[in-house]
């Protein structure tokens, strides 16, 4: 006895140690179970097993087949790295392109926008002094109409004894401006008519034409048998193209065949 333990109890304790120790252990988790079987078929000879599946020679040969995989997948990253910066460069490229195109179409658009404007402006002027010429010329044909009606008007107003003398000077000096007047108005319309030549811009004919509904808009008719029926009799509103195309069409008066009725009459 030791200790208080008898000899007995000690054998006992360690047959149970013994039998624990000697007992199946479960496989180590990771390890997959072929393996494991392999290796206890080959009766845990760990020296057998090196030398079937990791010799020198199969080890080598491994590490060579890794390098010439790196090297290739090393080869093929280059190359679709610069296929991806040859693509990307060419896509921006393109997109540069389309850019500056969309630039110039833009720019193109607004100087046309403004273009438009100003000889929008322009032909409105030339209508205001187009109609100040006609309106001067008006009043200059009215002015020489007025003279001394009978041998003793003419006679008092050649003497300068009544108020006709002064009436005569002041129609003179108004006949003058009227004058001065129609000559600037034609001055101003020839520089017009020249700037709007060079912007290609043409006034459209009509009056005595055919009427054409593409370029002229009738907002007035009136029954005629001296002309056909659709031709332009006046024009209220000149109309204008430019590079071809209508600016403006033309505002007019358009005859119209006459009933049967009215040409008995």
């Amino acid at each position: 006895m030791i200790a208080g333990v008898s000899r007995e109890k000690i054998l006992q304790r360690f047959e149970q140690w013994l039998d624990g120790a000697f007992a199946d252990e479960e496989p180590p988790r990771g390890i997959e179970a072929e393996i494991l079987s392999a290796i206890a078929a080959d009766g845990g000879e760990e020296t057998g097993v090196l030398d079937r599946r990791c010799d020198f020679y199969a080890l080598w040969a491994g590490m060579t087949a890794l390098t010439q995989e790196v090297k290739l997948q090393g080869r093929a990253f280059k190359e679709l790295n610069d296929t991806l910066g040859s693509q990307a460069s060419r896509i921006a490229e393109e997109m540069r392109g389309a850019c500056r195109e969309r630039e110039r179409e833009l720019q193109r658009e607004t100087e046309r926008r403004c273009r438009k404007e100003i000889l929008g402006t322009l032909i409105d002027l030339h209508d205001s002094l187009r109609r100040g010429l006609e309106s001067a010329r008006v009043g200059a044909a009215e002015i020489s109409r007025v003279a001394p009606r009978n041998w003793l008007e003419r006679l008092v107003s050649g003497l300068g004894i009544s108020k006709m003398g002064a009436s005569k000077a002041r129609q003179d000096a108004v006949a003058g401006t009227l004058d001065a007047l129609t000559k600037g108005y034609e001055l101003g319309l020839e520089r017009l008519d020249q700037t709007l030549g060079d912007f290609n811009v043409r006034e459209i004919r009509c009056e005595g034409q055919p009427f054409d509904p593409r370029r002229m808009n009738a907002i007035d008719r009136e029954e005629s048998s001296a002309v056909p029926a659709g031709t332009v009799l006046e024009v209220y509103r000149s109309g204008y193209e430019w590079n071809g195309e209508v600016f403006r069409p033309a505002q007019v008066k358009v005859s119209g065949a006459r009933a049967a009725g009215k040409e008995n009459e």
